[in-house]
């Protein structure tokens, strides 16, 4: 069997692993601004209502006028009403709540999946693998990694982060990519909650960061470097077009993957490097290198 098959077996084996039955999904899902739900009470058809919940959380319900319904879980919110109707306005009351629309839960994935984007999740939470099937599966090109920040999706603000600005992130969770698609260990398969962000590494970004280092900030030609054993900090910059007029070298920093995969940022004076002070820095593939502007 190849190996794009045996992939595609564990992956359909995790997501049998992680089923949950839709019914009790819904019973536990906490409603949310922008959901959908449609209201039955079965034989009082004038109380049918479909309704999206409002930024506030609330709905408007027949003479109820406008209740509360966000940071409930549809089960709750439905006996609540079902008291409601008994206590004041019917003697038998059968409540029906479906949700309609799920648009509360917003995460986003990018990077070496099919289908790119943002999703909506329809559960209160999920995991790398279901949000990966929700996507179309991992591209051909997928890498080793998928990396997730927690609470970074702010609706309708656009996702702008780039592979090295997450790999730069100190709060980001790594996900080894080969232990869950082909060795199917579940403790890979990370919990993912409304607002996060993932990001599967692909195998020709792994490839760059083996070859190149990156120079960014108060240069005069910011960019990636070809990386050579020996490659310093100061030849780097100097493959960059140097430090330009408003650059504030002596606070240069390198962010590094540490042996953990969590990112080591090293605080360098390059400006007193230059002046012979104190020995330039060696640096490895994949660095990233800042150079911030000076305030004045």
């Amino acid at each position: 069997m190849s190996s794009s098959r045996i992939k595609s077996a564990i992956f359909s084996l995790l997501l049998s692993l992680v089923f949950i039955s839709p019914a009790k999904a819904q019973e536990d899902y906490i409603l949310g601004p922008g959901d959908k739900i449609r209201i039955e009470v079965v034989g009082e058809k004038e109380m049918d209502t479909e309704a999206v919940i409002s930024p506030k959380g609330t709905i408007t319900f027949w003479v109820l006028g406008d209740i509360q319904v966000g940071g409930k879980s549809l089960g709750v919110f439905k006996d609540e009403l079902t008291r409601t109707l008994l206590e004041k306005y019917l003697q038998k009351a059968v409540v029906k709540i479906e949700i309609k629309e799920y648009h509360s839960k917003e995460v986003v994935i990018q990077g070496a999946v099919v289908k790119p984007g943002s999703y909506y999740l329809q559960t209160n939470s999920t995991t790398v693998v279901k949000l990966i099937s929700e996507a179309g599966g991992s591209s051909p090109s997928v890498g080793t990694m998928a990396y997730i920040i927690r609470g970074y999706v702010t609706p309708g603000k656009e996702v702008k982060l780039t592979e090295s600005d997450i790999k730069a992130a100190n709060d980001r969770i790594d996900v080894d990519l080969k232990k869950l698609l082909v060795q199917g260990d579940l403790q890979e398969d990370k919990m993912i909650f409304p607002g996060d962000y993932v990001f599967l590494s692909s195998t020709e970004s792994e490839e760059m960061s083996r070859n190149y280092i990156w120079v960014e900030g108060a240069v005069r030609e910011p960019g990636r470097v070809n990386y050579q054993k020996g490659l310093t900090l100061m030849a780097a910059i100097i493959q960059t077009g140097d430090f330009n007029e408003f650059a504030s070298a002596n606070k240069t920093t390198i962010h590094r993957a540490g042996p953990d995969g969590k990112t080591v940022t090293i605080k360098v004076k390059a400006k007193n490097i230059r002046k012979g002070k104190i020995q330039d820095v060696q640096l490895q593939p994949g660095d990233r290198i800042t150079v911030p502007e000076s305030a004045f």
